[in-house]
């Protein structure tokens, strides 16, 4: 008997109903989907992750001296560096969460491995990657025009990582397809993305916790000491071992964070596309005809 996932994906969701169905699938696959994101993206969001505190750590004593060349090289590296660790992960996350849900649909959560998620991941990180690259720059030039078309544009580019990989699409096909399927849907996309965002962001907020506070006691300690913030940056061995275990809560945050909207996104893009071509209906009434003509098999 073939395996029957107990989430249906292509189905018609009222805004409650896709939250639901988000925190129900990553309940149902907790341990599963976790333990592969962290074997796979763990390590390169880990290394991210410690890369950037520790620019972020030294951003904290540059501009004492004012807005020096120097500073503002450092300025534009940190950012600009900040962006490609987002572009990414924005990247590599969705890549693997989508090729994890494609298994489920085969597959129960139990058996589903990391070369199952892994396959031709190649091609599907770098048809994403392309895909973000022109949603980053449309969205950028969109901005420029009163902010609120950057905003419109954002939130239905949002839909590109799921019709790329659930549906194998390459990058310009997908930047299309995103505009069609979100016609009539743009306020529910951009309610769920504002919704699912607090609840992620809160969540990463409670791992990030300790590395405030170290930043904090660090911070109030040199000052109360009378010391020179430009030695702010200066980490002994102590704070370098705590800021590399800080990393590993955050970065176990950011994937609980990327994982709750990229599932939300996922279950929003079956919603629309049932909507348009009621692909679960006619999966189910394939497979009714498919279970009458084995019957008359039989006799």
């Amino acid at each position: 008997m073939a395996y029957s996932p107990q989430i249906e994906f292509y189905k018609k969701r009222q805004f409650g109903d896709k939250i639901n169905a988000t925190f129900t699938f990553l309940r149902e696959n907790a341990w599963p989907y976790i333990k592969i994101q962290l074997m796979i993206v763990g390590p390169i969001l880990l290394l991210v992750n410690i890369f950037m505190s520790q620019l972020s750590f030294n951003m904290m004593g540059f501009g004492t001296d004012g807005f020096t060349a120097d500073f503002m090289f450092d300025f534009f590296k940190f950012y600009g560096l900040a962006m490609l660790s987002t572009l990414i992960t924005a990247t590599l996350i969705p890549v693997i969460t989508y090729s994890y849900m494609m298994a489920y649909q085969k597959q129960s959560p139990e058996e589903i491995t990391p070369a199952m998620v892994l396959n031709n991941l190649g091609s599907k990180f770098f048809n994403l990657l392309g895909f973000n690259i022109i949603m980053y720059i449309t969205v950028i030039i969109a901005t420029f025009f009163f902010v609120i078309p950057g905003i419109y544009v954002a939130v239905v580019l949002m839909l590109g990582s799921s019709i790329i990989l659930f549906e194998q699409n390459n990058p310009i096909d997908a930047f299309g397809r995103a505009f069609t399927l979100i016609k009539g849907k743009w306020w529910s996309t951009f309610g769920l993305v504002i919704v699912i965002a607090i609840v992620g962001y809160v969540v990463n907020m409670v791992f990030s916790i300790p590395r405030g506070l170290m930043y904090g006691v660090k911070m109030f300690t040199t000052v109360m000491e009378g010391g020179d913030l430009r030695t702010f940056q200066d980490m002994g061995t102590g704070e370098q071992a705590l800021n590399i275990l800080f990393s590993v809560f955050e970065t176990f945050g950011a994937i609980l964070l990327y994982s709750l909207l990229y599932i939300a996104l996922a279950f929003q893009y079956f919603n629309l596309v049932e909507r348009r071509e009621s692909r679960g209906l006619m999966s189910q009434i394939q497979e009714m005809d498919k279970s009458s003509a084995d019957e008359d098999e039989d006799y």
